[in-house]
């Protein structure tokens, strides 16, 4: 093809074959050979022209094309091989919402401008059965319901806990909270229906604390939680983060002599792993190395 349409570029078989790298009479053979596979004449040539057929004229048209598309597949093919272009499906919990790792993830989008974000926001396990089944790619999340098994995990950040505390409390204005100011408090926690994980953990954190925690009310999301805390029903163990969130209403303060951190965790199926996803499982990590040493 690229033989055929070197001649149609210069009408000049001697000149053709001398820009081709090769001598005019294999450049000759192969076009004769075109023809034959063809069934028609590509070039009519007398001892002093060559000129392109009107079939030939046609079939240079449509060659043109082909071998642009051949580049461009080729060039995308490239792309796709090295996760710089496609779609990367990414489930997320609100948690996520308010870490750093939101600008990560926009870094990744200034490096990779041809990859395509489909963002969508799951809690635990339904964002894990998505990545189990191949309908997203990634998962970040904090608060799990439990490990899968078949998927592989990888902690990435840490979110330090605070207390959520209604702003009429009586304790709700001190600078830090001790334990024995909470231990006989009501709480409020995540649904052990729905985050199994996360209520077990939050039960184990109290248990660390020496106290066994009055739960008297559970909620399926973090906002839930929230609007319970903020309503005056109970106290409530939240990311820090979340400091933002009903800020009229609450009053977040740390433990004091206690840290108590959430994972945050990637969370990806091997079996659907792709370059765009590793591309971006390896900049959340270093992402999050650079912060934690800058810290």
């Amino acid at each position: 093809m690229q033989y055929f349409l070197k001649v149609c570029e210069t009408l000049h078989f001697s000149k053709a074959a001398e820009e081709l790298n090769i001598t005019q009479q294999p450049l000759s053979f192969q076009i004769h050979k075109l023809e034959d596979e063809l069934g028609f004449t590509l070039f009519e040539r007398t001892t002093r022209s060559v000129s392109i057929t009107p079939a030939g004229k046609e079939f240079q048209k449509n060659i043109e094309k082909a071998l642009l598309y051949m580049k461009q597949g080729a060039e995308n093919g490239k792309k796709i091989s090295e996760g710089t272009i496609g779609k990367l499906r990414i489930g997320y919990n609100s948690l996520i919402l308010s870490t750093n790792l939101i600008h990560a993830i926009n870094e990744f989008k200034e490096q990779y401008p041809e990859v395509e974000f489909e963002l969508k926001e799951l809690n635990s396990p339904s964002l894990e059965n998505e990545v189990l089944d191949g309908i997203i790619d990634i998962g970040i999340m904090g608060l799990i319901w439990e490990n899968y098994k078949e998927l592989n995990y990888l902690e990435i950040a840490e979110e330090q806990s605070c207390i959520a505390i209604p702003k009429n409390w009586e304790f709700s204005n001190d600078r830090s909270i001790e334990i024995e100011q909470i231990k006989d408090q009501s709480f409020i926690t995540y649904s052990p229906k729905t985050k199994r994980k996360s209520y077990q953990d939050f039960i184990s954190t109290c248990h660390y604390l020496g106290f066994d925690p009055k739960v008297i009310q559970t909620a399926e999301t973090d906002l839930a939680v929230l609007g319970l805390v903020s309503s005056g029903l109970g106290i409530a163990f939240v990311p820090y983060c979340y400091k933002n969130i009903y800020p009229d209403s609450i009053n977040y303060k740390p433990i004091k002599r206690h840290k108590i951190p959430i994972k945050i965790e990637l969370v990806w199926n091997e079996k659907y792993l792709h370059r765009k996803a590793q591309n971006l499982i390896d900049l959340l990590v270093k992402y999050n190395d650079k912060v934690t040493n800058h810290s």
